[in-house]
């Protein structure tokens, strides 16, 4: 054979070997692949952490496996999920066993150790929960009582440093809060939005929780190679700026209004916006808030001669539901008294945003009706989560 002929089909035999060992995918417009071979990525996570990670009848969910699906649409990669106990997701995240971890909060021993997603996805409130018949108003007095913890939390190591408090160690928050429930224990510190989801899942009642976060959290994808953490971050930029993101989290995390509690809400604040003490202005406004309680709060405009004094409707109706200690607001209603809406001025839409992103705003007039999340009219608030 000649030697010509001989390199021809080495060369052949060789970009074929190559192509079997590495599929070269063309990515969509806007976006890129996976760095190397990662078409499919190993994501571990706490199998009891709804509602964003969750075993459901033998089947996984939740927002964060939503989520990381989206991302890998956008991106041109799969996702392999791997439910464990949250300890054994932590150790199997170090030993490099997965390359995505979920619900990560950021500290400083982490933060040597491995990359974070750019954007936080979620928030993570550290909260205490007593039952309601409980004396305990706040954390100060959780000296000498019985505190529940999931193992390898953060929850945990706040509890483990308290002072003159028993530490009940437990795998799964569902068992922390059982032992609350049980009388086993006298409170249960974790993040408030798994608990909030048990409760509300198992239609639990009995159960409060104390007015101030101990701690305030965002959460964030842990990853550990560079790479795969650019392609996170770039898919997550697409899911945002093309309303996926803001679409997914409503459906995971809204409580949708119906018909009754729409009509309830405008009829509030328009009630309201007659009380209102409008001197200067004339503009009288009425505002109401629902809570997760189901009561309705209602404000109206207050002016004084120093501007600066004055306080709107909505601020009113909102401080009303917080200096009651009932903070979970699910939607708010800003009237005139012919009832065309007003729609949330930026300070107060912070506010809103501030206790939470998904509240709904209710828009429109003569009972055509919409209704927006916050941080849909709000996309850039101001957040001092770490």
């Amino acid at each position: 054979m000649p030697m010509r002929l001989t390199w021809f089909f080495a060369v052949l035999l060789a970009m074929i070997v190559i192509a079997s060992g590495q599929a070269i995918a063309v990515a969509p417009s806007g976006s890129s692949k996976v760095a190397d071979n990662a078409t499919t990525i190993r994501f571990v996570f706490d199998k009891d952490y709804g509602p964003f990670t969750y075993e459901d009848n033998g089947s996984v969910r939740g927002f964060e496996l939503d989520l990381l699906n989206l991302i890998g649409k956008a991106e041109g990669f799969s996702v392999t999920p791997q439910p464990m106990i949250w300890a054994d997701a932590q150790l199997s995240f170090q030993k490099g066993e997965a390359d995505v971890i979920g619900g990560f909060i950021k500290t400083e021993e982490r933060q040597k150790l491995y990359n974070f997603t750019k954007s936080p996805h979620g928030t993570w409130d550290i909260m205490a929960f007593v039952r309601d018949d409980s004396d305990i108003k706040s954390a100060s007095m959780l000296k000498g009582k019985k505190v529940a913890a999931q193992k390898g939390s953060v929850s945990y190591s706040i509890v483990k440093n308290l002072t003159g408090v028993q530490l009940l160690a437990y795998d799964y928050e569902q068992e922390c809060l059982q032992a609350l429930l049980q009388g086993e224990a006298d409170a249960f510190v974790c993040g408030s939005s798994s608990t909030w989801f048990r409760i509300k899942q198992q239609n639990i009642s009995g159960i409060r929780a104390l007015a101030t976060p101990w701690e305030m959290h965002s959460l964030y994808f842990g990853v550990r190679d560079r790479e795969l953490k650019k392609s996170l971050d770039r898919g997550m930029d697409i899911i945002e700026q093309d309303g996926r993101y803001d679409q997914l989290y409503r459906r995971w995390f809204v409580r949708e209004l119906d018909e009754p509690e729409i009509s309830a809400l405008v009829n509030a604040s328009r009630e309201a916006s007659l009380n209102a003490y409008a001197p200067y202005s004339g503009f009288a406004v009425g505002a109401a808030v629902l809570t997760d309680s189901g009561r309705i709060y209602s404000g109206c405009n207050i002016e004084n001669a120093l501007y600066g004094y004055s306080t709107s409707a909505l601020k009113v109706a909102i401080f009303k539901a917080i200096s009651d200690g009932d903070g979970n607001i699910r939607a708010a209603a800003n009237f005139l008294p012919d009832g065309r809406t007003v729609a949330p001025a930026g300070d107060e839409r912070q506010i809103l945003f501030e206790f939470n992103r998904g509240t709904l705003v209710i828009l429109g007039e003569n009972g055509n009706y919409e209704t927006k999340m916050v941080s849909e009219i709000f996309p850039y608030a101001f957040e001092m989560r770490s």
